[in-house]
């Protein structure tokens, strides 16, 4: 079961808005920025750079925080947009480390108790 389409960023002009209005938190493996939305809940945009690594591990890197973020998504409080950049380091991260550093930076930007 995946992320259905309306929990996705899919525009330009979305991403923009979520990083240069939003509020951002930069840890080792992701970086995260949120903003409020009108949407109806918590929306994902992905941003893998090709310095993660080639095509077959960013799409792992994406299928896993996908993952990460609908399963939170319970827990995620209000309606806002995230944005998550994968560094270099997310290519040999574990999926609990990503979940970790997830969950930390939902709660540094106060979406989570």
């Amino acid at each position: 079961m995946g992320l259905r389409r309306g929990r996705r960023l899919t525009d330009s002009p979305e991403f923009e808005r979520v990083y240069k209005q939003g509020s951002a938190y930069r840890g080792r493996l992701i970086s995260v920025h949120a903003f409020p939305n009108d949407a109806g809940g918590p929306r994902l945009g992905l941003s893998v750079s090709k310095k993660v690594g080639n095509a077959v591990i960013r799409n792992g890197v994406k299928r896993r925080i996908r993952e990460i973020f609908r399963l939170k998504l319970p827990e995620i409080r209000g309606e806002r947009d995230f944005v998550i950049s994968a560094r270099p380091a997310a290519a040999e991260a574990a999926y609990e480390q990503l979940e970790a550093e997830f969950e930390k930076a939902l709660r540094k930007l106060g979406d989570r108790d």
